[in-house]
């Protein structure tokens, strides 16, 4: 075996050699939209003094930073093609679905300028950034895209980590702040993904992207310890249905795999010592750390949920109390202000279902859903056909938050993850196929 073979290191899996050029202006833009969107949250940007969320300083401030960069990477892309024309018909055909939901992204935007004053840059890093990203990251080149999934496995092992050592220190790297309120006596870390709950959410995805093949990038040692550290991490942000949603899907695809083993079903010796190593220690670790008391603030949220179950059911008495007419063309702000303050919500609407309904009305409401969904089928044509359950499992989980209804990244942050983790296998060229 050549030395270099022998030196290669021992998490990575070596890819085969191909000739690649150097990283162009699109590719380099794209992995700085990337890293910044991953790791300055929104409580980040807070805590540096920029106005992201608050109210007052430059319209600037109010965009993050991996969106100018994103659109960047997208001028650039059209700068690097000689016809421009030809690109944005490619991209016209390819993105039919996404093209659907940047018209409705464009009719909620018309809408909430013209008939509510909200600020231009409200809804830009929710879900222009995805869109953007969606189109520049298919056309990155295999080996970019593999840097780009190596640099998701890292970030997510840092980011479980620090969360790990939030929780058992007390200490944060950022505050949660919530309605301009710091939340002092919330125990849930904030990592680098800034609120705990979106934390939760791409912990338990992108653990079950792993159990669905997203990890092929890495050795079955190191997709077995990944997996692991995210399944830990996940108590330490709190996200409890995101939690049993995971162990949920966990258990169905472990029964799959159960069924097509004892179907006589062809399995790798690497990826069963792998699970052999996974779930004793899986099962050890989770007895230890409840003997130790470690899980205990995890464990009492699903016996005190300070009032987070009852405000959702409160939201529908919220939706109630607005009148028809009001819903179908969409309430005033201060008014849906003043039902939540009545009726106790007091960290906003959290389903982004019913909060666009309540803010936007159904008029706008349902075409932009219909747009979102023509996005996501977009996404699942651009992945492997089993990315359906980690967007399913998305959906499902961002229904019981505001998530979608705020600005953020964590859709753009979603879409990336599965398009760089669940893309498909590049297709063998002649001489590798023979």
């Amino acid at each position: 075996m050549p030395a270099n073979e022998m030196n290669a290191s021992a998490w990575i899996k070596s890819p085969p050699r191909r000739k690649t050029g150097g990283i162009g202006p699109m590719a380099f833009f794209a992995f700085a939209s990337v890293a910044v969107m991953y790791l300055v949250s929104s409580l980040m940007l807070t805590m540096l003094g920029m106005a992201y969320e608050t109210s007052g300083g430059a319209q600037w401030q109010k965009i993050a930073p991996a969106t100018y960069f994103a659109f960047l990477a997208l001028l650039a892309m059209f700068a690097e093609r000689r016809n421009a024309m030809a690109l944005l018909d490619e991209i016209i055909q390819r993105h039919k679905g996404t093209l659907v939901f940047l018209i409705t992204w464009a009719m909620l935007f018309a809408y909430i300028v013209v008939f509510q004053g909200s600020p231009l840059t409200a809804t830009f890093d929710s879900f222009l950034l995805p869109i953007a990203l969606s189109i520049i990251v298919v056309r990155l080149s295999p080996a970019h895209k593999r840097s780009m999934a190596l640099f998701i496995h890292v970030f997510m092992a840092a980011n479980a980590l620090l969360g790990i050592a939030e929780f058992g220190t007390g200490w944060r790297l950022t505050p949660i702040v919530a309605q301009g309120m710091e939340l002092n006596s919330d125990y849930r870390s904030s990592a680098l993904l800034g609120h705990p709950l979106n934390n939760a959410l791409h912990a338990a995805s992108y653990a079950l992207m792993l159990l669905l093949g997203g990890g092929r990038d890495l050795t079955s040692g190191w997709r077995a310890a990944a997996l692991l550290l995210q399944i830990f991490a996940m108590a330490v942000f709190g996200g409890r249905f995101a939690t049993l949603l995971f162990g949920l899907f966990a258990g169905v695809i472990a029964f799959r795999h159960a069924i097509l083993l004892l179907n006589g079903r062809k399995f790798s010796v690497n990826a069963a010592a792998a699970a052999a190593f996974l779930v004793p220690v899986l099962v050890i670790g989770i007895i230890l750390l409840v003997a130790d008391g470690f899980l205990d603030k995890f464990i009492m949220r699903f016996i005190s949920d300070e009032g987070s179950a009852a405000s959702r059911v409160r939201m529908f008495d919220l939706i109630g109390r607005i009148p028809f007419h009001e819903l179908l063309v969409g309430a005033d702000p201060e008014v849906v202000a003043t039902l939540q303050r009545t009726e106790g919500i007091a960290f906003g609407i959290e389903s982004f279902w019913i909060a666009f309904i309540a803010y936007y009305g159904i008029l706008i409401s349902l075409p932009f859903f219909i747009g979102l969904l023509t996005f996501f089928y977009d996404l699942w044509r651009a992945t492997q056909v089993r990315a359906f359950w980690p967007i399913l499992f998305f959906l499902t989980v961002c229904s019981t938050s505001a998530s979608l209804s705020g600005k953020s990244t964590t859709l753009a942050q979603f879409v990336v993850m599965l398009l760089i983790l669940m893309r498909r296998a590049p297709r063998p060229r002649p001489a590798e196929a023979r």
